[in-house]
């Protein structure tokens, strides 16, 4: 496997800076990468990574929490379609599945950070946010129940849990689902999505 290339000379410092740390922090965590390393992957010195973050961690906050706005961009793109609580629910996990398997770096960094045991100051940020998108899905989901179209017997934060978790393993597992003889949907995301989310709500459909 190939390092992904350092950030073109040309960018800004403070963005060569954001994609450097990026990289390293999604493929080697929080706690064994090192500033030295952000410098020289995005070919600055420490001083002016410092010049622009006053800390390793408030760099590592500022990479999740532009890692985290995917997921409330495609909240407020699914609570403007004019779809009921099936068809919103089915838009949010196509948009989350093409997030995650078009920056898997962004999707490798948020894991890591939900699950994470470093400093919870350092990542009490990112959680609150995931946490806020996470309860606007769960609004959303209430709010298909509460219109009579998903079954309102169900706790639909668990619908919630359902969606992402389809999503996160099929998005990481796919460079080994593609050897597995059963499997002809590696490389279609879009053909997952629509079987996984048509199994989901022929589930969770009301009457």
């Amino acid at each position: 496997m190939t390092n992904p290339s350092p950030p073109k000379p040309c960018a800004a410092p403070a963005h060569r800076v954001r994609r450097a740390a990026a990289e390293i922090f999604s493929s080697q965590g929080y706690d064994a990468a090192s500033i030295s390393a952000i410098a020289k992957r995005a070919d600055v010195s420490k001083a002016n990574i410092f010049h622009h973050f006053k800390s390793k961690a408030a760099l590592y906050q500022e990479v999740l929490k532009n890692a985290c706005r995917s997921f409330t961009d495609s909240i407020d793109a699914v609570s403007r379609l004019e779809e009921d609580g099936i068809g919103r629910l089915n838009a949010y996990a196509r948009m989350r599945l093409c997030d995650y398997i078009e920056d898997p770096m962004s999707s490798r960094l948020v894991l890591r950070a939900l699950t994470s045991d470093c400093d919870e100051s350092d990542i009490q940020p990112v959680r609150d946010d995931f946490a806020a998108s996470f309860h606007r899905l769960v609004e959303l989901i209430r709010a298909g129940q509460t219109a009579g179209q998903l079954r309102a017997d169900v706790n639909p934060a668990l619908i919630a849990v359902l969606v992402n978790a389809g999503n996160v393993f099929y998005a990481q597992t796919r460079p080994l689902l593609r050897h597995f003889q059963d499997i002809d949907f590696a490389d279609d995301p879009h053909d997952y999505s629509a079987q996984m989310m048509d199994i989901l709500t022929r589930g969770i459909a009301a009457g």
